[in-house]
C-alpha cells in the first residue's frame, strides 16, 4: 500500500465521533515524508480532552495540537516542506456533544424553535506551495439542523477562500483571518432531551501534491499554519419561539420562562466565551481616556 494512502486513513479524524449524553474527543496527526525510499516520520495521538503530535525529517515537518471541553474547542496545525518530495502534513480535530433539555411549566410537550450559536475565530496563513483548510460542523443530532462549512486558503487565494464574506478579512498572498458567530434555529420538543454536537478539523499540507504527481516530485516549497486556538466558543441560546396550536404560528417567548439543563450541569443558556478580567477592562477604559485626551490636546492652539 502506498504510505500516503495509509496516512490518509490514519488522519481521517472527523469521521468517527459517536455522540453520547456528554462526550469530548481530541485527535491529532503529524507526518514528515520524503521519497518512497525514505523512512517516514509519523506521530498520531488522541485523548478525551487534549492531543498533540509532531514529526520532522526528510526536509519537512509538522505539528498539531487540540484541546476540547464541552462548549470550547482550540486547535492548531502547521506544516512545511521543501521543494519536491518533502511533504509535511498535519491534522487537528476535536468534537464535543451533550444532551440538553429545555423546559417550561405549562409548555412541556409543545414544539419550539430554538436559536443557538457558536463563535469561531482563527486564521489560515499559507506561504509558497502551502495549503490550509478548516472543516466545521455545528448542529443538533443530524445534518438537518446544522451549520456545515469547509474553508480553504492558498498563498494566492481566490478571495475569500471559501469563507462567508461577512466574516473574513484577507489580502491575496497573505493570511486569511476569520471571525464570526454561527447560529442555527432548530425545532425541539420542550421537556425532551436533544443532542448538541460541534466538530472542528484543521488540515495543512502542500497544495501541488496529487493528480498525476502523487509523489509530489514537482511541488514547490511551502508552509501553512491554521490557528484556531482563540477559538470556538459556545455562544448561548438567543431566542425561543413556542408553537401556538390555535394559529399554527411560532410565537417569541421570554427566555426567562425556560430552564436549560444537562447531565453535567453546565448553563448552556449562556455564552462560554471568557469575560475580560477587571484589570483588562480598566486598561481598556484608560486607553480610551488617553486617546480622547490626545485628540483634545491636539485640537488646542499652542500658546504664543
Amino acid at each position: 500500500m502506498n504510505f500516503r494512502h495509509l496516512l490518509v486513513g490514519l488522519t481521517a479524524l472527523g469521521c468517527a465521533f459517536a455522540a453520547t449524553a456528554a462526550s469530548t474527543i481530541a485527535r491529532t496527526s503529524a507526518s514528515a515524508l520524503g521519497k518512497s525510499t525514505d523512512p517516514p516520520f509519523v506521530d498520531v495521538d488522541s485523548g478525551a480532552f487534549s492531543s498533540s503530535s509532531a514529526a520532522a525529517g526528510n526536509g519537512a515537518g509538522a505539528t498539531a495540537d487540540a484541546s476540547v471541553q464541552l462548549g470550547v474547542i482550540k486547535l492548531y496545525a502547521s506544516s512545511f516542506g521543501s521543494a519536491g518530495n518533502s511533504i509535511g502534513d498535519s491534522h487537528a480535530d476535536a468534537a464535543y456533544s451533550e444532551d440538553i433539555t429545555i423546559s417550561s411549566a405549562g409548555f412541556n410537550g409543545m414544539q419550539a424553535k430554538v436559536t443557538m450559536g457558536v463563535t469561531l475565530q482563527g486564521l489560515i496563513d499559507p506561504t509558497g506551495g502551502g495549503y490550509g483548510s478548516v472543516d466545521f460542523f455545528f448542529g443538533v443530532g443530524s445534518n438537518i439542523n446544522s451549520f456545515l462549512g469547509t474553508w480553504t486558503a492558498k498563498s494566492n487565494p481566490n478571495f475569500p477562500g471559501g469563507f462567508p464574506v461577512a466574516n473574513v478579512s484577507a489580502v491575496a498572498g497573505g493570511p486569511l483571518y476569520y471571525s464570526g458567530i454561527h447560529e442555527i434555529t432548530t425545532t425541539v420538543t420542550l421537556g425532551s432531551a436533544f443532542t448538541l454536537i460541534e466538530r472542528l478539523t484543521l488540515h495543512t499540507r502542500k497544495v501541488d501534491c496529487g493528480g498525476t504527481d502523487l509523489q509530489c516530485s514537482f511541488s514547490a516549497a511551502g508552509s501553512a499554519t491554521a490557528d484556531f486556538g482563540h477559538s470556538s466558543y459556545w455562544n448561548g441560546v438567543s431566542a425561543i419561539s413556542v408553537l401556538d396550536p390555535n394559529s399554527g404560528l411560532y410565537v417569541p417567548a421570554d427566555l426567562t420562562l425556560f430552564t436549560i439543563v444537562s447531565p453535567t450541569g453546565l448553563n448552556w443558556a449562556e455564552s462560554f466565551a471568557p469575560v475580560p478580567e477587571p484589570s483588562a477592562l480598566w486598561l481598556m477604559s484608560l486607553g480610551g481616556l488617553l486617546a480622547a485626551w490626545r485628540c483634545h490636546s491636539s485640537g488646542r492652539s499652542s500658546p504664543p
